[in-house]
Parts: structure tokens; sequence; C-alpha cells
């Protein structure tokens, strides 16, 4: 009896290919919030990671999954290096720059910190 012959040859997943596409795009989707664009991107480059199934090629949609992700994750790392950087430069840290923002909201930032 052949056993190779009922052996898929070809072993990537192509839910896990589906999957890293699909959390690329809601990365980019989300990429106002910090916190879910981080989460799909991770999803989204583990799962292309996954789809190989062992193999040293990834799949067209895991490879578009995988830079889509990417490159979400580094426009977030980007904006918040930014924003520390604009915080440090500007306001002398972000300490300061919240208590500024606060201020000009009208809520005093010393009442708000005892209250936490």
């Amino acid at each position: 009896m052949d056993y190779q012959s009922s052996y898929r040859k070809d072993r990537h997943s192509a839910r896990m290919e589906n999957l890293s596409l699909l959390m690329g795009i809601l990365a980019l989707v989300t990429m106002c919030f910090v916190y879910p664009t981080m989460i799909c991107g991770a999803l989204g480059i583990t799962f292309a990671l996954l789809s190989r199934g062992g193999e040293l090629r990834f799949g067209p949609r895991a490879r578009y999954g995988l830079t889509i992700s990417a490159i979400a994750l580094g426009m977030v790392l980007l904006m918040f290096i930014y924003t520390i950087v604009v915080a440090n430069v500007y306001f002398g840290g972000i300490d300061n720059m919240a208590r500024q923002m606060y201020e000009m909201m009208g809520i005093d930032y010393d009442a708000l910190l005892q209250n936490y």
C-alpha cells in the first residue's frame, strides 16, 4: 500500500494565512488605538509564521499579512516614539505635558493625582 500518495505535500495552512491577512488589515484599521494595533499586529505576524507549516517559504496571503502587520506595528512604534520626543522637547517630560493639558481643560492636576 502506498502511504505517500495520501500524504499532503503542501504543508501550508490556508486558515493561518487568512487569519494573518485579516489581523494585518485589522491592525491597519485600528492604528489610532495603540493596544488593538499591537495585539492584531503581533497576532498577524504569529499567524504568518505558523502558516508555513515547516516550509521555508510563505504563501502569498501570509506574506501580505506579515508585511501589513509589520508596517502597522512599525507605524505605532514610530508614533509612540514621536509622542515621547515631543513631550520631552516641548514640555520637559510627560508629567509636565499632562499637567498643562489638564490646566487647559480646567482640571486641577494635583487633585486628580491625589484621588488616584
